[in-house]
């Protein structure tokens, strides 16, 4: 690709940065935080750096937070690069090799352009430059972008600066960087381990023989750290301690892949609760509706449906960190769940624990819930919408609900996607309301495909996609995976 035909993004912000990055790269940052905070402090105790003045000023416990923003923001320059430039590829060429290495330098400017436009009377638009500072957290940030590749015997880059000339919050970023890259990647029977070998044994030639000490001396805390977060990485992309999927437990999502055509692409998958314990049946489940009316007594409503949207937002990150192409997943929500109440505090920690785009995630809200249910529930959903929740309309009747939902009126509050009542389907008036909401941009999602004549005909109809049995049977998130990494190679 010709860099000058990529036209770069001028970012108003750091999330807007953070954002323009890959996921499996923020994936990546997030990590690297963890681990630059834990062995910052540790320097910190064993007066790592403190060679100079103006270093000691640095080394200094008060800055453990903003270590963390350092290991955060340390790749932000990629998000200046064209995107196939963002994730290093053995088969770049020496040019294309060039062009990824210089996230680095970018990030620096980037970061400072960011720093001056959070203060009043910063940066105009369009001007993108760096403008000296004597602010320590806005060096140190800089040089952990621009310095982090560096090593102690110059073989790093941007500048192959060498020993002590490389900032010591930028040595920590950059073997915490090259430590999550090792245990994250190395398939064996401890990763972590065998990562913290080499590193050791790189001491003297690629790290500072005093930041390997340290790094020993954090070995507890880095692999606490490792133990959290090697459920995001593609060495064994398990899933996250906020979703135990234990053999035992009593409740989980099957998924069902939704096709796009007759030919069967996946484009999606359908995420379906279930809850085990049924009385006398051992290994027999039961569906969400079965149960809701319990969960709603007992209260337990909101604590559920947390749990469900940790474990699909888990999935799409085991989706993306083993490299499959993935649309969405779409969750199956409880009814009940749209009558608690704004939860979009939960929500935006949901995104934060697990980042993944927003759009990634849809979830099912019942279309008769909406036009005839309490007052509030539209109101909520439109909440949702407003900021950033991707809402499917469930059970669609185009007729029935036209009046209270006209498509009008779905559009306004930010619907893209809508799944019709499986009863109406194979009729001429359906096939004719479904090209009426396709030529309105709507993406109509086909369900209960259970027949050859019905996958047909709502392809005949122009839906985007569609699950059934017949698209394929429901399987765990690990047979998801399998099958699906099977099916790419």
């Amino acid at each position: 690709m010709d860099e000058m035909s990529w036209k770069r993004t001028e970012y108003e912000t750091w999330e807007e940065a953070f954002h323009g990055l890959a996921p499996v790269v923020r994936q990546q940052s997030v990590r690297v935080a963890a681990y630059t905070q834990a062995l910052f402090v540790q320097a910190c105790e064993m007066n790592f750096g403190k060679d100079s003045k103006e270093n000691s000023e640095r080394m200094k416990g008060k800055y453990a937070d903003l270590a963390y923003k350092c290991g955060m923001y340390h790749q932000l320059g990629k998000a200046l690069v064209p995107p196939e430039y963002q994730i290093w590829n053995e088969s770049f060429t020496e040019e294309e090799k060039a062009v990824y290495k210089k996230y680095t330098s970018h990030g620096r400017v980037l970061a400072a352009v960011l720093q001056e436009k959070g203060t009043k009377g910063g940066k105009s638009k369009g001007d993108f430059s760096e403008q000296p500072t004597k602010n320590i957290p806005w060096l140190m940030i800089r040089e952990s972008c621009e310095q982090h590749m560096e090593r102690w015997d110059g073989a790093g880059y941007p500048e192959g600066k060498t020993g002590k000339a490389i900032s010591p919050i930028a040595q920590i970023v950059g073997i915490a960087k090259e430590l999550d890259r090792l245990a994250s990647g190395t398939k064996s029977e401890d990763p972590f381990a065998e990562a913290m070998q080499i590193l050791i044994d790189q001491s003297g030639t690629a790290w500072n023989p005093a930041l390997v000490e340290v790094l020993t001396s954090s070995r507890s805390k880095c692999r606490a750290i490792y133990n959290k977060y090697i459920h995001y990485t593609e060495a064994l992309p398990k899933t996250i301690p906020l979703v135990e999927k234990k053999k035992d437990r009593p409740m989980g999502l099957k998924y069902r892949p939704m096709i796009s055509d007759t030919a069967g692409t996946v484009v999606a998958y359908e995420a379906i609760p279930w809850f085990g314990g049924v009385l006398g049946r051992p290994g027999e489940t039961e569906t969400a509706d079965e149960v809701e009316d319990m969960l709603v007594r007992k209260k337990m409503v909101e604590d559920i449906s947390k749990y469900f949207l940790y474990e699909a937002a888990d999935a799409v990150l085991r989706i993306e960190n083993c490299k499959l192409n993935l649309k969405w997943v779409l969750l199956r929500m409880m009814p009940s769940f749209y009558q608690l109440g704004t939860q979009l505090q939960n929500f935006s920690q949901l995104f934060k624990d697990q980042p993944i785009s927003k759009e990634k995630l849809l979830l099912t809200v019942p279309a008769e819930m909406l036009a005839n249910g309490p007052k509030n529930t539209l109101t909520l959903a439109e909440r949702y919408l407003r900021n950033g929740i991707q809402l499917v309309l469930d059970g669609y009747d185009p007729k029935k609900h036209a009046e209270k939902l006209p498509s009008e009126k779905l559009k306004s509050m930010g619907f893209n996607y809508i799944r019709i009542d499986p009863e109406l389907y194979m009729r001429t008036e359906t096939a004719d309301a479904i090209a009426s909401l396709k030529e309105e941009n709507f993406v109509i999602i086909g369900g209960e495909a259970d027949s050859h004549d019905t996958v047909s005909w709502l392809e005949a109809c122009g839906a985007d996609c569609m699950s059934g049995t017949i698209s394929g049977i429901m399987v765990s998130e690990d047979e998801l995976i399998r099958d699906s990494l099977v099916r790419e190679r």
